[in-house]
């Protein structure tokens, strides 16, 4: 310990030195204590990064994402590569519902998003039933599946002749409701199958109608109490019908047929209960201010709407579309909308 009262009559130069030793003490002293109490340092002597709460829970965009050990989590991720392929996926969904590859006509495949889980979706049919699946993309669970099975009569009557004679006393009354064919008691079979042409031919024979009496508005494929049918519907001068003919083999499943109100203002000079549809197209050119050759339609057909026989027609002249309901009875112009692109 200095005496500091003979430090105080030390010359101005010694005091300076002295007072510069002790500052160079108390430096030295707390670099020790900032060395012992300080975080110990890596391998490389490097501090190690500091890390804040929202660089440790947000990954880096750049990174790719890793799926989850566990299988359940990671078929739930969207975003990532499906696990299985649609081959893969499509051998399971035939497995379920115990068919074979060559048994199978698959008429839809796609890879879709079903509340954030990638599923493969498919649609197959064979001669006893037709299949929908959903199969989780990653473990090939399925989620969804439904299956409709086609029932076929055992035998139908033969097809008639496209060019029959019409049989007037074979039509049916217009208060006839329409009725359906008893349901067959043997045992299903195989389908024979029938075309459009012959379903055609066998509404027109049952109905006592000619091919050149007869204009056809609808003849498409579709379900009536799981049996593939033909939805045919045609009208002649006097009647209108509507068939359904079981595409297995022909056979009326269901009939209906309505007369025309022949009389009266809808009546033209032609004795015919409606105007036609050429006389219909050139009605809704002449309003649109429009010629044959300016206009392309894309839709003629003829139909009911609110208990009435109307023409609908659609065509396009250039970049504008029109579309017109035209009373097949009067020619009247019902509704009429232009749209241009």
């Amino acid at each position: 310990m200095p005496d500091w009262k003979t430090l105080l009559n030390t010359p101005q130069k010694v005091r300076t030195a002295v007072l510069c030793g002790l500052v160079a003490l108390a430096t030295l002293a707390a670099i020790i204590v900032y060395v012992v109490r300080a975080p110990r340092t890596g391998p490389e002597g490097d501090a190690p990064p500091a890390e804040s709460g929202a660089s440790s829970a947000v990954p880096e965009e750049s990174a790719s994402p890793v799926p989850s050990e566990d299988p359940a989590q990671s078929a739930g991720l969207v975003g990532l590569v499906p696990a299985l392929t649609i081959d893969e996926a499509r051998a399971l969904a035939l497995a379920d519902a115990g068919v074979s590859e060559e048994e199978a006509e698959v008429s839809r495949e796609a890879l879709a998003e079903d509340n954030g889980i990638w599923v493969y979706e498919f649609r197959f049919r064979t001669q006893a039933a037709q299949y929908e699946y959903k199969l989780n993309a990653n473990s090939g669970e399925v989620r969804a599946m439904e299956k409709e099975t086609f029932v076929y009569p055992s035998s139908g009557p033969s097809l008639p002749p496209e060019s029959a004679a019409p049989a007037q006393s074979q039509r049916p009354s217009p208060s006839t409701p329409p009725t359906k064919a008893p349901a067959p008691s043997a045992a299903p079979a195989p389908a024979a199958g029938v075309d459009l042409e012959q379903a055609k031919a066998a509404a027109l024979g049952d109905a006592g109608v000619s091919a050149a009496q007869a204009t056809f508005t609808k003849a498409e494929q579709d379900y009536e109490d799981s049996k593939l049918v033909y939805d045919i519907e045609f009208h002649t001068a006097t009647h209108e019908y509507e068939y359904e003919i079981l595409a297995a083999t022909g056979a009326v499943y269901s009939r209906s047929a309505e007369a025309f109100q022949t009389a009266g203002p809808g009546q033209n000079s032609g004795g015919s209960a409606y105007i036609g549809m050429d006389r219909a197209k050139a009605i809704a050119l002449e309003h649109a201010g429009l010629t044959a050759a300016q206009a392309a339609f894309t839709h003629a057909s003829m139909d009911r709407d609110h208990g009435k026989m109307v023409y609908e027609l659609e065509f396009r002249q250039g970049r504008t579309e029109y579309e017109y309901k035209i009373d097949a009875a009067t020619g009247r112009i019902l509704d009429h909308e232009m749209d241009a692109d």
